[in-house]
């Protein structure tokens, strides 16, 4: 009797737990499609603190291991010190949130950031085409190919936005439900990739959805490139020379007169995204501006993804970062998860030359 009722009283602190952690995930992906629209949100900040201590209280009522107590202790003291450092909470809030995810079935709960965050974009739309909300297109000036071009955004602020919250909610349903698609849905995507290309007229984004989604359909249609580490290898190589380049952006980043005539170029074909890191006071996110944790001085956006991440929070929680996103990278493949991994590939490669990723959201 006694053991009926402790699994009783186990079973509702779970489902508490449980609770906590969907009501905080359902209020970060409200924050996040507020964000996405013209509407300026006043309780942003105290909408992120009550998501907060529902992953925390999730943390509190689950079990952990001697070993995961340590390494949320190890993470938590790192994030921490970069709190303390930069005043950016977002490092102690994603060490809670993950820790949090313990117990929870995350195919299920990324099945609730897809239809949860696809609804958002879909009303947001709505609003827009109908007057009440937002822009239909685009009303920047762009440069480029975008000067004077008419690009869509169906009330998420600009076209490079929709099309990168197109792009993740594409590669984001490609492995949830993947193993259900037929040969129409991946013409259907194909369709999609160049639609959204013409709509917004994003390149960089184009490239990393067409990429994703010609690697998603190989390795789940030729088990031979599945099952071989050809891609898994040439993955990981492929995000260590980004990550490399990053450093070499961030060190070289300059105005153009002072940089080398073939950086010149390459930063002209990513349309200004080597330059943009230093055209701020004191240099902004060059290299040698970087500090361990941080600095709450450091505010400046520009859009390469993992120089943000360290001029943002600092050289060892980037170094922790990196070294996270390479196991996770190898767990993908210890698991054979091969959509998993073009997931995790997806969002790398493409944190390289946009900070989507990087942002207190």
């Amino acid at each position: 009797m006694a053991e009926q009722i402790a699994h009783t009283k186990n079973g509702k602190i779970e489902q508490f737990g449980r609770i906590c952690f969907y009501a905080g995930l359902l209020l970060e992906l409200l924050i996040v499609i507020l964000d996405k629209s013209s509407w300026i949100n006043p309780l942003e900040g105290q909408m992120f603190r009550v998501s907060f201590l529902l992953f925390a209280c999730k943390l509190c009522v689950t079990k952990y291991s001697k070993k995961e107590w340590l390494a949320v202790l190890a993470a938590g003291v790192i994030a921490g010190l970069c709190y303390l450092s930069s005043d950016r909470d977002e490092a102690v809030r994603a060490v809670v949130f993950v820790a949090s995810m313990k117990g929870i079935d995350h195919k299920k709960a990324l099945r609730v950031v897809f239809y949860v965050t696809l609804t958002g974009m879909a009303v947001l739309a709505m609003l827009s085409l109908a007057g009440v909300l937002g822009e239909v297109w685009d009303a920047g000036a762009g440069y480029g190919i975008k000067e004077g071009s008419r690009r869509l955004c169906l009330g998420v602020g600009n076209s490079n936005a929709l099309a990168i919250m197109i792009w993740a909610l594409m590669t984001l349903g490609v492995y949830l439900f993947h193993e259900k698609m037929k040969p129409v849905h991946w013409i259907l995507l194909g369709v999609l990739t160049v639609g959204v290309y013409a709509a917004t007229m994003t390149r960089t984004t184009f490239l990393i959805m067409a990429a994703t989604l010609v690697l998603a359909f190989v390795m789940d249609k030729s088990s031979k490139i599945r099952e071989g580490s050809v891609v898994y290898i040439g993955g990981m190589a492929a995000v260590a020379a980004g990550f490399v380049f990053s450093l070499y952006a961030a060190h070289i980043s300059n105005w153009y007169e002072l940089m080398p005539d073939w950086v010149v170029r390459i930063d002209r074909i990513l349309t200004g995204r080597i330059s943009s890191i230093y055209a701020f006071e004191n240099g902004g996110g060059v290299l040698r501006n970087w500090k361990l944790f941080g600095d709450p001085n450091y505010v400046e956006y520009f859009d390469m993804g993992y120089v943000r991440l360290f001029f943002w929070y600092g050289i060892i929680p980037g170094a922790c970062c990196m070294v996270l996103l390479f196991l996770l990278m190898r767990v993908c493949r210890t698991l054979k998860d091969t959509q998993g991994f073009v997931l995790v590939l997806s969002f790398a490669l493409f944190t390289v030359v946009e900070a989507h990723a990087v942002s207190v959201y």
